[in-house]
C-alpha cells in the first residue's frame, strides 16, 4: 500500500484518490471516491466501496448538494444490500428519498431498493408496497415503457412471494406489454414463462399448461433456449406434481441441454440438481451420481472450479450420508469404471484425437 492506496486498485485512480485526499478540497475528494468506489464494486469489494461512497455523501451533505447525496447514498444502500446489511440498504435508501422529489430517477431507484430489500428478507407485502410506490413514481418521472415493465415485474415477484397470485399475473401481463411496446420480445417471453410459473403456483394448472404452451411456441420460434430450460423446470415439476416421475425426469435433463445452450450456469445447477434427485428417488443411484459429478465438472469449465466445488460438494456429501460410505463407494467406483472405459472406446476409434 502506498498513499493510501488499497492493494488491487488501478493506480492512476488510486493516485487520483490519493491526491485528492491531500489537497483538502472537498469537491475534488467526493469526485475522486466516487470514482474510485466504482472501480472497487468491480474488483467484488463491496464494502469497501460502499465506505467511500458514505464519505462521498458526507461531503456532499456537508457542501449541501442534496440531489448529489443522494445519488451516493442509493448506490451505498444497494452495495449495503449485496453485502448482506438489508438494514444499512433501507437506512440508506430512505435517506435518499428524504433528499429528492418524488418525481425523479433517484426516488424511483431508491423506492426500488426499498422493494429489493423487503424481498431479501422475504416480506412479500411490503416489498408489493414499495413497487406500488416506486411505479407511481416512475410514471409521474416519465420513465420508458421498458423501465415501468421491469417494475411491474418486480412488483409481480413480491406478489408471489406474499401469496397474492392473480394480482401477480396481472402485473406480469402489464409488463409483457409494456416489452413489446419497447420492441424487447426477448424480455415478453420471459414474462409469459413466469406468468406460466406464478400460475401453476396458484394451483391452476389448465391455465398454467395453456400458458406455457404459449411461451413455448413463442421461445422456440426465437430459439430461446434460456426460456426453454426454464419451461422445461416447470414442466418437470408439474409431471413430478402428478406423480410422472419418467416425464419429469425427461424434463429436467432437456432443460440441462437447453441451460447448456443458453449459456445459464443457474438453470443449468437447478436442471442437474432436479435429475439427480428425481433419479435416487426411483433408485437408480449411478444415475444420481453421475449428474453431480458431469455437473461439477461442467460448471467447473463455465465458472471456475471454487464455484463448481462449493455448487456440488456438499450434494455428493449427503449422497454419501444417505446412502452410506460402502454402498456410495461402490457407486462411484463402477462410474468411474464406465467413465474409462468410454474414453477407451474413444481412444481406440480415433475419436478426441
Amino acid at each position: 500500500m502506498r498513499d493510501g492506496q488499497p492493494a488491487g486498485s488501478p493506480p492512476d485512480l488510486a493516485a487520483a484518490l490519493a491526491v485528492a485526499r491531500r489537497s483538502g478540497d472537498p469537491d475534488l475528494l467526493a469526485d475522486a471516491l466516487a470514482r474510485h468506489a466504482n472501480v472497487l464494486v468491480k474488483a467484488g469489494r463491496l464494502a469497501d466501496a460502499r465506505t467511500e461512497l458514505d464519505e462521498a455523501a458526507a461531503i456532499h451533505r456537508q457542501r449541501g448538494r442534496g440531489y448529489d447525496e443522494a445519488r451516493c447514498a442509493h448506490l451505498a444502500a444497494t452495495l449495503s444490500r449485496l453485502s448482506g446489511d438489508v438494514a444499512g440498504a433501507r437506512l440508506r435508501a430512505r435517506r435518499a428519498l428524504q433528499l429528492v422529489a418524488s418525481d425523479t430517477l433517484i426516488a424511483v431507484s431508491a423506492l426500488t431498493e426499498l422493494g429489493e430489500d423487503a424481498l431479501a428478507e422475504r416480506k412479500g407485502e411490503d416489498a408489493a408496497a414499495e413497487y406500488a410506490s416506486a411505479l407511481a413514481a416512475a410514471r409521474a418521472a416519465g420513465l420508458v415503457p421498458a423501465a415501468l415493465a421491469a417494475l411491474h415485474r418486480r412488483r409481480a415477484a413480491a406478489l408471489v412471494a406474499a401469496g397474492r397470485f392473480a394480482e401477480a399475473v396481472r402485473d406480469l401481463r402489464a409488463a409483457r406489454d409494456l416489452f413489446r411496446q419497447a420492441g424487447d420480445a426477448t424480455s415478453a417471453v420471459r414474462v409469459l414463462v413466469e406468468q406460466a410459473t406464478a400460475v401453476q403456483q396458484s394451483g391452476d394448472f389448465a391455465e398454467a399448461e395453456r400458458v406455457a404452451a404459449e411461451a413455448r411456441q413463442a421461445a422456440e420460434a426465437s430459439v430461446d433456449h434460456f426460456a426453454l430450460a426454464d419451461l422445461d423446470l416447470l414442466w418437470s415439476a408439474r409431471a413430478l406434481a402428478r406423480q410422472d416421475g419418467v416425464t419429469a425426469l425427461a424434463a429436467a435433463r432437456s432443460a440441462q441441454q437447453q441451460a447448456l445452450l443458453a449459456v445459464a450456469p443457474v438453470l443449468y445447477v437447478s436442471a442437474t440438481l432436479a435429475i439427480a434427485q428425481l433419479a435416487e428417488a426411483t433408485g437408480d443411484r449411478l444415475a444420481a451420481y453421475e449428474a453431480l459429478a458431469m455437473g461439477w465438472v461442467t460448471l467447473g469449465d463455465l465458472l471456475g472450479q471454487d464455484l463448481a466445488r462449493t455448487t456440488f460438494e456438499p450434494k455428493v456429501h449427503e449422497l454419501r450420508e444417505r446412502w452410506g460410505v460402502t454402498a456410495f463407494d461402490a457407486v462411484k467406483a463402477e462410474y468411474e469404471a464406465r467413465r474409462l472405459a468410454a474414453r477407451e472406446r474413444g481412444q481406440s476409434s480415433g475419436e478426441g484425437v
